[in-house]
């Protein structure tokens, strides 16, 4: 049965084989009873416990008494020891027994899904800490600490890296600032409750005398704002701030000091980090710290033979110079940031803190380089996005979940009653030709829920083989529809092409997405090309692997992209066309859609001459599936005795009660779980149960198990507004709004024969 399936499997004669096949590794494990009754289990039970966390291996154990405790007393032992089992009762049907074992298989999956996210998540935590650990800056996390009337009063230090004692001068050690340094200035403490009270970053150099220190640090929020925490990056700048000091006081120092500072000077000259230079205001150096060549990689000569300007980047000359000119016209030091280039032809952002010299000619400069520092700000910044994103995908999954539901409730009578009508052939012929179009703009709302609702939730692609260029045909007219009049449709998809391997839902919707974005580059009108061609890739290309695949082409002859969009047209929410007319999710999902199947998309575009994007699908070598498509009377007229019809909304338990009337049953109606319960246990004997699942009080599986309980033979069928079936046994034969008469028809027959319902799961 498991092969007619395509399900894999081992056969193991003993348990000690069952143990060495699952070292090899196994999805989930199908034993009978009698294999574990009266055997020594010890083998298998150790390997269960040598697990790892992640893991909890699937058994489906076949019994001759099926049900948990009620029923079989062994059952409790053989939960005890293997954990995660489902009882299956001999005899059973290999449907039953399939749908198990996929559902088992999918759980497994799963598990080793979650198992790759904890070793990314710990690959993660890795980087962070090598990184935490490894910088020279000095950084900490602090929690604020209030007064009663709100002013910042001391902090509390909750972690600290490795260089922070070197550059701070003490160990924090979890204590609080009072603690540590009982002077410590107030000014510290009301820069960072500032930062910590509104949420706006600050950076300041400042000094505390009772350290004998100063530090140029950058502080910003992290965190809730109820936590009144600050994420504090900072260097100890003593040294730079000496120098600075020193050098704007040299020509004011007696010239008996002169001597004496000169050693110092030079061991300041040639030991800082930063790059020292003195320079005239004509614009070229006279002397430079070794400093230079450490970061930039000019040789001092190189320097001092060429203008300075010569070595700034051309956008930052201009404010340079003229920050330059107004140091000398004022006589004050003044700071700047600017790019200076590097021998090895890149740039290095440096930040200048530049004072005269008395003589009215010449001033001193101190660069600091701030690449590591704005790299770090960088991926600070690129960590918030990204979690913004995170954030906005989370919302629009629990957003589309519900309206789905909600929405799908509302269709389901509405295409109920428009079958009931269009199937009867009631009205003149416009009121049949206006009852044909509502039911199908009410089909084509139910396919546009169905797709946002597997979107939302990320469900795995149903990929298969698909003649693209029979789906593009068929949807000429919606695409028609979409566009207008004023641009012109010219499709190329020949017959004859190769299968591609793609979910035809998810495509129809990628190519309408495509469509969409064409015509709203074509405000004016313009015409949109739609080719399916075989391509077949020889070359390595970014992105797309060798290979042979089917490319589906969407060109228009619109405004087109300049490189900057076209460099972010795949970001999901970046959208050019204002607020309210995008979501900045097409040519995302398209993306996706492609790089999930194997493909690629290609994006080609000149502005003002339009844009072509491809889909490049990988060659199928499946045959097309055969598509069940539900016939009316798979029901017969005749009467089938009494069903149970339980669903809380009114309007759509009315229409289905009229399905199943026009089908031959004597329809019993209840609005809720409990008032079912209540009918059956006052003597109602139905012979079908067709139940809503999510409703206030018990869901429909929870009724069908309490039902079940008495009535094991009672044939029940539960329906959802969800695309998903969490909470429902795989057993159970399920519908999902909305639906029409032909469907719940094909459904109820298949599940009065016992076959499966075709689409209906």
């Amino acid at each position: 049965m498991l092969g007619e399936a395509r399900l894999e499997s081992a056969v193991c004669a003993s348990l000690g084989d069952l143990v060495a096949e699952l070292d090899r590794g196994a999805a989930l494990v199908v034993i009978t009873e009698e294999a574990i009754a009266t055997a020594d289990l010890s083998p298998l039970t150790g390997w269960l416990a040598g697990q790892e966390q992640w893991s909890d291996l699937p058994f489906i154990l076949l019994t001759s008494r099926g049900g948990g405790l009620e029923r079989n007393p062994a059952a409790a032992r053989y939960l005890d020891l293997l954990g995660n089992i489902t009882f299956l009762e001999r005899p059973f049907h290999p449907t039953t027994l399939i749908s198990i074992v996929r559902s088992a298989v999918r759980a497994r999956r799963r598990q080793y899904e979650a198992r790759a996210r904890l070793i990314a998540l710990q690959e993660s935590e890795a980087r962070y800490r090598t990184l935490f650990e490894n910088i020279e800056v000095g950084f900490c996390i602090i929690e604020m600490l209030f007064d009663e009337a709100g002013h910042a009063v001391d902090y509390r230090f909750i972690e600290a890296n490795p260089a922070f004692a070197a550059q701070a001068g003490f160990d924090p050690a979890g204590r609080r600032m009072r603690e540590i340094v009982p002077d410590h200035e107030s000014s510290w403490f009301e820069f960072y409750g500032r930062v910590a009270a509104t949420g706006e970053p600050g950076r300041v150099e400042q000094g505390s005398a009772t350290l004998g220190r100063w530090w140029d640090v950058h502080a910003f929020r992290v965190g809730r704002a109820t936590e009144r925490r600050v994420a504090v990056l900072f260097n100890d700048i003593t040294a730079r701030r000496d120098a600075e000091i020193r050098l704007q006081t040299l020509n004011e120092t007696l010239e008996a000091q002169v001597a004496a500072r000169s050693a110092e000077r030079d061991r300041l000259w040639n030991l800082s980090q930063d790059m020292l230079a003195r320079a005239d205001f004509s614009g070229m150096m006279s002397a430079v710290s070794p400093a230079w060549t450490r970061v930039l990689g000019w040789s001092a000569e190189e320097l001092l033979s060429r203008g300075y300007a010569s070595f700034m980047h051309p956008e930052d000359e201009g404010a340079t110079l003229a920050a330059i000119v107004a140091m000398a016209q004022s006589g004050e030091p003044t700071r700047f940031e600017n790019r200076i280039a590097t021998k090895d032809g890149g740039w290095k952002p440096i930040e200048w803190t530049v004072a005269p010299e008395p003589d009215g000619e010449n001033f001193i400069a101190v660069g600091r380089d701030l690449t590591h520092a704005k790299a770090r700000e960088a991926e600070l910044e690129a960590a918030q996005v990204a979690l913004r994103q995170s954030q906005k995908m989370e919302a629009m999954g629990s957003l589309t979940g519900g309206v789905a539901h909600d929405f799908n409730n509302l269709l389901t009578p509405i295409i109920g009653s428009l079958d009931m009508l269009h199937r009867k052939g009631l009205g003149s012929e416009r009121e049949k030709r206006l009852i044909d179009g509502a039911l199908q703009s009410a089909e084509r709302a139910r396919m546009l829920v169905q797709r946002l609702l597997a979107f939302a939730r990320r469900q795995p692609l149903q990929a298969m083989a698909v003649d693209v260029s029979q789906l593009v045909a068929g949807m000429l007219d919606l695409i028609g529809s979409t566009l207008g009049p004023a641009i012109d449709l010219a499709v190329d998809a020949p017959a004859g092409l190769p299968l591609a391997r793609a979910d035809a839902n998810q495509l129809e919707m990628a190519l309408l997405n495509l469509a969409v974005n064409a015509r709203d580059a074509m405000p004016g009108g313009g015409e949109l090309h739609v080719e399916v061609r075989r391509e077949s890739v020889r070359d390595r290309r970014p992105g797309l692997p060798r290979g042979h695949y089917v490319r589906l082409s969407v060109r228009d002859t619109g405004t087109g992209m300049d490189e900057p969009t076209l460099a972010r047209a795949i970001e999901p929410f970046f959208s050019t066309k204002g607020i309210g007319k995008g979501t900045g999710l097409g040519l995302s999902m398209v993306h996706g859609l492609a790089a999930q199947l194997g493909g690629a998309l290609t994006i080609e575009s000149d502005v003002g001459r339009g844009t072509a994007v491809s889909l490049w699908l990988p060659v199928s070598h499946d045959p097309l599936p055969v598509e069940h498509r539900p016939r009316a009377g798979e029901v017969g007229d005749e009467p089938h005795g009494t069903a149970l019809l339980v669903d809380d909304e009114d309007l759509v338990r009315m229409s289905t009660a009229h399905m199943l009337s026009d089908m031959g049953f004597d329809v019993v109606e209840a609005a809720s779980g409990e008032s079912a319960l209540s009918m059956l246990a006052a003597g109602l004997d139905p012979q079908l149960l067709v139940t809503d699942h999510l409703m206030p009080g018990i869901t429909g599986a929870q009724l069908v198990e309490a039902v079940r309980a008495d009535r094991p033979s009672l044939k029940a069928l539960i329906v959802s507004g969800y695309a998903e079936a969490e909470g429902i046994d795989p057993a159970i034969p399920r519908l999902t709004k909305p639906f029409r008469r032909d469907e719940l028809a094909a459904t109820l027959a298949a599940l009065t024969t016992g076959a499966e319902a075709g689409g209906a799961h």
